[in-house]
């Protein structure tokens, strides 16, 4: 879809230093079928893989294939999914900090089921022993431009948050089990909230509501909230509120959407951007994701990514 001329592409800085993710990376066992289950008994898939999943893990991806360092503080276990996501990440060009493979066997894993219409069904475990005390946070945050967490690891992600104060912390705020998760919100410089989350924790009659509730409970904080094909919509620290219209795509597979938004508004936050230019372009990367299977290893270019920025600002003529 085509947006007004006068939101050009982000200018951004030269890059330098890495954007660290911290919190969740785990194995999926990934499983394609016709519909979503609805009700017990047995479903037979089309297609299986075990792929390298989990919000920081894929966003440290996401920044990678952007072209950026990226760096992931988690906890892969002493098994054999772990030393496979390792190999991944690595592969992938992303830097894991040396506590993050523990010595205790079970990797976070998760069955998920994706439908013929890109939309999944996620069952995760983890082993609460393996995301325990926190990292070295000093070692951490060495040399990085910005801080993107989740709230699968409160620990860790609280030691970091809090040693990268002055630099933009963003934090994925979707729902979680895991005690202490809520005290995250306050360490963050940016929140960006699922719809669910955000209604659940401030419950209003619409979203918009729900965000000024939210805006008010955290000052100071930048936030936003995701609504699929619906878009984002914004408010800044200072009560000004908007909305970025979705990228109308085809919609294969919408399993890591989430998670590369969030690395690619991390990334685009650590190169000087505004926040709501460091949103547009996230939805952007999210469109392009969502456009080719997960079972791929598929995660946007930069080059990719301009160029549908530049054909939204200038589309095609008829």
């Amino acid at each position: 879809m085509s947006t007004p001329a006068s939101n050009p592409p982000p200018v951004r800085k030269p890059r330098a230093g890495p954007v660290v993710t911290v919190g969740l990376a785990v194995v999926d066992l990934v499983f394609t079928v016709p519909t979503l289950p609805t009700t017990p008994g047995k479903s037979f898939a089309q297609g299986y893989q075990s792929i390298v999943g989990g919000i920081a893990a894929n966003a440290a991806r996401a920044i990678a294939a952007l072209g950026a360092p990226a760096r992931l503080v988690t906890r892969l276990g002493a098994d054999a999914h772990g030393q496979m996501a390792a190999d991944v990440l690595m592969a992938g060009g992303v830097e894991i900090t040396p506590d993050s493979q523990a010595a205790i066997p079970g990797t976070a894993v998760s069955a998920v089921c994706v439908d013929a219409t890109g939309e999944r069904m996620i069952v995760n475990h983890k082993q609460p022993a393996l995301f325990g005390p926190p990292v070295d946070a000093t070692v951490a945050v060495k040399g990085a431009r910005a801080v993107m967490a989740d709230l699968r690891w409160p620990d860790g992600a609280g030691a970091v948050l809090r040693a990268a104060d002055g630099l933009p912390c963003l934090l994925d705020v979707d729902q979680a089990p895991e005690q202490g998760a809520a005290a995250l919100l306050p360490l963050a410089s940016h929140l960006i909230f699922g719809e669910q989350a955000l209604m659940e924790r401030f419950g209003a009659p619409t979203v918009a509501d729900a965000l000024a509730r939210a805006g008010a409970a955290l000052p100071g904080a930048d936030m936003a909230v995701t609504q699929g094909g619906d878009g984002v919509r914004w408010r800044q620290a200072d009560g000004t509120m908007g909305w970025v219209p979705a990228f109308k795509v085809p919609v294969v597979d919408t399993l890591g959407a989430g998670d590369v938004f969030h690395g690619a508004a991390a990334l685009a936050l650590a190169e000087g951007v505004s926040f709501t230019q460091a949103l547009r372009f996230a939805s952007a990367v999210a469109a392009l994701k969502i456009g080719r299977s997960s079972l791929t290893g598929y995660f946007p270019a930069r080059e990719d990514v301009d160029n549908l920025l530049e054909e939204a600002i200038c589309p095609p003529q008829a």
